[in-house]
């Protein structure tokens, strides 16, 4: 029984602990460049990025044509990503300021809704999607995070799990000028 205790002592003080230490978008507020999604997303932008696996090993890369329109509550983003095997993917957002720096979005693939909270120029944003993984469906958590750059290009960072363990990692860079 004590080492039953120990181990949910440990467990509780390691969640505790990541909590603590785990970045938030409040940790860029002082940032000069302020990510405004719906402003960003206004318009076109193209995006170039790659997934790797749990174990660094890149698995597929992808180019992405935005486009986006605000109509001054909602953004609609349509996404049209092309893999480099080429595989032809859509996205569709529909993506609501709910109030300053908070988002929520719905999207075709996603399960529920995605929820968003942006501060300075940083952007966290947590969903569930729908993926196929050698041809069996699958519900993945996703954590993206999006960083505005001073020159106006866009780097993304999401981790994809199942159960909390990391499958892999998606890197995406956006610009709106190209």
């Amino acid at each position: 029984m004590t080492t039953l205790l120990t181990l949910v002592i440990i467990a509780v003080l390691l969640v505790f602990i990541r909590n603590l230490i785990r970045m938030k978008p409040s940790d860029f507020a002082d940032a000069e460049t302020p990510l405004l999604l719906e402003d960003y997303f206004s318009g076109n932008a193209r995006a170039w990025g790659m997934f790797e696996d749990r174990f660094g090993r890149i698995r597929r890369q992808f180019t992405a044509e935005v486009v986006g329109q605000w109509d001054g509550k909602v953004l609609e983003l349509n996404q049209d990503f092309t893999y480099s095997d080429g595989e032809m993917l859509r996205r569709e957002w529909s993506i609501t300021r709910l109030e300053e720096g908070v988002y929520n979005g719905t999207a075709n693939d996603v399960i529920g809704s995605a929820t968003g909270k942006a501060s300075g120029n940083a952007l966290s944003l947590a969903y569930v999607v729908k993926l196929t993984f050698f041809s069996i469906p699958i519900r993945v958590n996703v954590e993206d995070w999006m960083f505005l750059q001073p020159d106006g290009v866009l780097l993304n960072r999401a981790r994809v799990s199942k159960w909390g363990v990391t499958l892999g990692r998606v890197t995406l860079v956006y610009a709106t000028d190209f």
